[in-house]
């Protein structure tokens, strides 16, 4: 930022018989004290030296104006006591501030941290050997059942050369099989290293080398560079598997990639302990017997330890879907209530797309939010709706194995919804960037640890050097930085400000912009790129490409080309050529002023793009461009290749639904995803007018 939120102003040099006095300005004229709202003056008296705090009551509490003042008395107290004492060392909080700092992380809990995933598993499947333990349209697998085609399915990749510390790569679709395989994996002490299927083949190829996988698992006939079992083959069973389980608490237990700032993704090694960590003994959400998660995101989100292990290990029920399903209110309700469903995690776009299409959805469910700013309104609306479900802000570094802090959310907010508090057996501290304890109210970089701490990053020594650091005063063990901004509150919530970086959050996934940069920059002609994040409404965030260039570039042959690099979320909504990246006064890129810039719009005067004719095209190109924030659609534009991705579909489904008094499936926008293909489905399919009841909550 180029101005300071506060600044030290000195007056004119007083006169001899004057007193001095030094004067803080806080979101006030740097020029002089008029309109500022916090003024702090001293004065020498026959009492000694004496401060004195003026400020605003509407601006700053009288609690905050008390604690501002301690923190600079304990400041200059320390300053006398120890001259020589290093800047660096200097703290905010006092003894009495530092112990109710302490206190948030007093978080042990009993919980069986020296066992092993699969050995729990198996506990359970000793307990409740009929119990339905994964529920799926087109079967259910009973704990029994589970487990004998783990061990099955372990028999033959074991026969295939995994052993304990392998790791396992698959590429599989939402269904019991994909649980199987899991467990298959941990049952010989391997890790598994989960991949998206839409994947660019390039990209899919480096995660299987980084991994260093040793087989790869999938449901269709393929190649890659190593070797591939495709589970819809019959295989024989070649023999016995280890019987007893192989790993230990320490073992890794999966691979999880995130993007990274060098361009190139980074693996992260979540251990078994810190998976039991996450569901067993917690304290921020109910799991048990009778949890029925509903599996909401890709198979490659960290969210999917909560999801799987959160139910397996609780006896509970793990309910796969497939992906269009959680994208719109019928479908999601309809399958909430055919599954009894009533826990699972929604990524704060998902969440806020689902409100605004019917805030009921979630009635009787226990909801986990989180992965960007949370909107208070949408919250408010859906609290209005389910009075009988239970609404958790959840936060959470993948390096911190999925959750690290937790906000069981019981009132209204208006401004931020807080984060919340360390979960059981985790830790979480706000820092200075000399690594001291920030006290309540102070904004600093937020660190966290525990027992959900991973053990860093796959063959990354630099960057664990970077991101893992031992604490310091008052802090015991191993961190790890997240880049967040947050602060305590006074009631010792945690409040998320927002991020030190170029790290952005799109749809729940992490994406460091450098790494989108980088892929630009490699293309031809590209001289440099910018890729920054702008919201188009409330409750959707896009990225936008900026670059510079030798010649003029078409954005389609841009956004194909990325394709083949990046997943579907890392590549931009939109592309501007620029003649120069515009610079701040430090001659620094002014993202500030690029976000500013309006996306090229979508020309109809091209003549293979034809202009919409009848009254429901006219219709249907309407809310096209409204949902993409462009100002106008042809009929031939394809809703992706203009920025749109599936919860901005989702969007679009519900307002043509809503203008167009049709009902449909959301479906029909993914198979013809222009206004040419989706008017030409709506006619053909004959829609009703009418649209489906809302599902009523059956009890169980």
């Amino acid at each position: 930022m180029d101005r300071a939120l506060a600044r030290i102003v000195h007056p004119p040099r007083a006169a001899a018989d004057e007193t001095l006095e030094l004067v803080c300005v806080v979101d006030g004229p740097a020029e002089g004290l008029y309109g500022a709202d916090l003024v702090v003056s001293s004065e020498m008296t026959d009492g000694g030296f004496v401060l004195h705090l003026d400020c605003h009551e509407h601006v700053f509490a009288g609690a905050v104006a008390d604690r501002m003042m301690g923190h600079l008395t304990h400041l200059m107290q320390q300053m006398v006591d120890g001259p020589d004492m290093p800047i660096a060392d200097l703290q905010l909080p006092d003894d009495s501030e530092r112990a109710l700092l302490r206190s948030f992380n007093e978080t042990r809990r009993a919980y069986p941290r020296d066992s092993s995933i699969y050995e729990l598993f198996a506990a359970q499947v000793a307990a409740r050997p009929d119990q339905v333990a994964v529920s799926h349209d087109e079967g259910s697998l009973t704990y029994r059942q589970l487990d004998e085609q783990a061990t099955q399915l372990a028999e033959m990749i074991h026969s295939r050369g995994v052993r304990p510390h392998s790791r396992v790569a698959f590429m599989l679709d939402k269904s019991p099989r994909l649980i199987v395989s899991v467990l298959a994996i941990l049952r010989l002490g391997a890790a598994y290293v989960p991949i998206d299927k839409s994947l660019p083949p390039n990209r899919r190829d480096f995660l299987l080398a980084d991994s260093e996988a040793s087989l790869l698992l999938t449901e269709v006939a393929m190649t890659a560079n190593i070797p591939v079992v495709d589970l819809t083959m019959p295989y024989p069973n070649p023999g016995e598997p280890p019987t007893e389980p192989a790993a230990s608490p320490g073992d890794a237990a999966y691979v999880m990639y995130t993007s990274g700032t060098t361009g190139r993704p980074k693996g992260v090694l979540a251990s078994q302990r810190a998976v039991l960590r996450l569901v067993l003994g917690a304290d921020y959400v109910r799991l048990s017997d009778e949890s029925r998660i509903l599996q909401t995101g890709a198979i490659a989100f960290d969210a999917t330890t909560f999801e799987f292990w959160g139910a397996l290990l609780n006896g509970g029920t793990v309910v796969l879907v497939p992906d269009t399903t959680v994208l719109n209110s019928v479908d999601l309700a309809s399958a909430i209530s055919r599954h009894r469903a009533n826990t699972l995690f929604l990524t704060t776009a998902l969440f806020h797309q689902l409100v605004e299409q019917d805030p009921a959805v979630l009635a009787g469910c226990q909801v986990l939010v989180g992965g960007e700013m949370l909107s208070s309104r949408h919250v408010a609306r859906a609290m209005e709706a389910c009075p009988d479900s239970s609404f958790i802000h959840v936060y959470g570094p993948t390096e911190n194995t999925t959750f690290s802090v937790a906000h069981p959310i019981t009132r209204r907010y208006t401004g931020r919804v807080p984060i919340g508090r360390p979960i059981a057996n985790s830790t979480a501290y706000v820092m200075d960037r000399d690594g001291n304890p920030q006290p309540l109210g102070v904004p600093g970089e937020l660190y966290v640890g525990g027992d959900g701490l991973t053990d860093g990053y796959l063959n990354r020594p630099d960057l664990n050097e970077q991101a893992f650091v031992h604490g310091g005063i008052d802090v015991s063990g191993r961190l790890y930085r997240t880049g967040d901004v947050v602060c305590w509150t006074a009631d010792g919530q945690l409040d998320f400000l927002g991020r030190g970086d170029n790290q952005v959050k799109i749809r729940g996934f992490r994406v460091e912009l450098g790494e989108v940069e980088r892929q630009l920059t490699l293309l031809p002609a590209v001289r440099e790129a910018v890729v920054v994040l702008c919201r188009r409404e409330e409750a959707v965030s896009v990225l936008r490409a900026y670059f510079t260039a030798d010649a003029e570039l078409d954005s389609a042959e841009l956004r194909d080309a990325l394709r083949e690099e990046l997943p579907e979320y890392m590549v931009p909504s939109s592309f501007r050529q620029v003649d120069a990246m515009p610079l701040t006064r430090n001659q620094k890129i002014d993202r500030v002023a690029l976000a500013a810039m309006a996306p090229v719009e979508t020309a109809l005067t091209a003549p293979t793009r034809r202009a919409p004719q009848t009254e429901r095209e006219i219709q249907v190109a309407g809310v096209f461009a409204e949902v993409l924030g462009v100002a106008q659609v042809s009929l031939d534009d394809d809703f992706f290749e203009l920025g749109g991705h599936s919860l901005l579909a989702m969007r679009l489904w519900s307002r043509i639904r809503s203008a167009l008094g049709v009902e449909f499936e959301i479906r029909q926008i993914l198979d013809a995803p222009s206004v040419a293909g989706l008017v030409s489905s709506l006619e053909r399919d004959g829609t009703s007018a009418v649209a489906r009841p809302k599902l009523a909550r059956r009890s169980s």
